[in-house]
């Protein structure tokens, strides 16, 4: 029963009993009858209805996301005066959490329940409502509640649907705002893309006669002069370069730091590695990825695979960290399958923990959070930087 009803109850039999004198066992069972007959109507009318989901592949960490809920009558009768929401009791990760923690929020809905007044049989009805994640990783979507108050709101029927969908949420990039070591990587990781691509200018294709509507980039004047007619200088790009990635995910095991802290770092390291792909993918590389947690899965191409960078979001979204064992390994079989080709490394460790020889073609920059106020963004190796 809803406030509406149980207020409809007391002020009917407070007027007609009371005041105006009728007798209350008629009035009581004139009640109950009402009541009656509005819970058969509302369950007979109760919605009943499928969702869908138009989810993208990823979304980005914090960032609000308005999802399009599609809902399908498939009952006999219309459904009316009903509410649709994400269930917020969700919000929060199913695990238990550990004594003295705050359990850890998946999601924020921000948009209020959308209401439906009426929904015919057979038909699809679309609403949008507004969900900010706050967890990195790879999630099960909230359930759908449906509330109807049909008829009159003197009842409330509650329906909980899983969509049985679900969404990544990619690491968040690094804001320049943030603090001094997020622009101290950013720095270091740009004066590395911009010697990378130094010296890439348009490559001379030679000379043809202008025409109409052709784009100038210079004209050949000394040709036009011995020719009589305008000539033009054509260039082209110069091929993509391919350029490699390694993100080092070990979790370096020290009881002087909290676990926080190392969480903290890790996150860190995942958004830089976020920053990395989305600032490469604007230039003229073509970038592969090769995370050190997917050893198993990716050992026969040693750690590489070329594909979009979305994809390679979404593999940072399910990364975990690693022992520096497993991952040295990982990192020098990497190497050697790509040779002398330009490679970056990001890592929260410092490079001189790395037991094996770095080739002069890998350069790698450290990026955990500083702790006694150095800036290891800037204290990146450079050994051997691309020309």
């Amino acid at each position: 029963m809803t406030v509406a009803s149980g207020t409809l109850l007391v002020v009917s039999i407070a007027s007609l009993n009371i005041i105006w004198g009728y007798p209350w066992l008629g009035i009581f069972s004139a009640a109950i009858s009402l009541f009656v007959i509005g819970r058969l109507l509302s369950s007979l009318m109760s919605p009943k209805l499928n969702y869908h989901l138009a989810l993208p592949r990823s979304v980005p960490f914090g960032f609000p996301l308005p999802i399009a809920i599609n809902c399908f009558n498939r009952g006999k009768f219309p459904a009316m005066q009903f509410l649709i929401s994400f269930d917020r009791r969700s919000q929060t990760s199913r695990r238990r959490p550990r004594r003295g923690r705050v359990q850890n929020r998946i999601f924020e809905a921000i948009s209020a329940p959308q209401p439906i007044a009426l929904l015919e049989a057979g038909t699809t009805k679309r609403v949008t409502s507004t969900l900010r994640f706050t967890s990195r990783g790879t999630h099960a979507m909230p359930s759908i509640v449906t509330q109807s108050y049909f008829p009159f709101y003197l009842f409330q029927v509650t329906q909980n649907v899983d969509p049985k969908q679900e969404i990544t949420v990619t690491p968040r990039p690094l804001d320049t705002d943030e603090d001094e070591s997020t622009r101290g990587f950013l720095e270091a990781m740009g004066e590395w893309s911009h010697q990378l691509l130094a010296g890439d200018a348009l490559d001379y294709t030679g000379s043809r006669e202008y025409e109409v509507g052709m784009p100038v980039r210079k004209w050949d004047f000394v040709s036009w002069a011995r020719l009589g007619k305008p000539i033009v200088r054509e260039y082209q790009s110069p091929s993509i370069q391919q350029v490699y990635l390694i993100v080092d995910t070990s979790h370096q095991p020290d009881p002087t730091v909290e676990e926080e802290k190392r969480k903290a770092d890790f996150e860190h390291l995942l958004s830089a590695a976020t920053t990395s792909i989305l600032e490469l993918g604007k230039k003229r590389v073509s970038l592969q990825l090769c995370l050190t947690c997917e050893q198993d899965r990716h050992r026969e191409e040693g750690g590489f695979v070329q594909i979009d960078n979305e994809s390679m979001l979404i593999r940072l979204a399910n990364a975990d960290a690693t022992d520096p064992e497993s991952t040295n390994q990982q990192i020098e079989g990497a190497l050697e399958s790509i040779h002398q080709s330009p490679t970056l490394i990001l890592s929260n460790r410092n490079s001189e923990s790395y037991p094996y020889p770095l080739p002069r073609s890998a350069h790698w920059i450290q990026v955990a959070a500083p702790t006694t106020g150095d800036h290891p963004s800037l204290s990146s190796v450079r050994r051997g930087l691309v020309r």
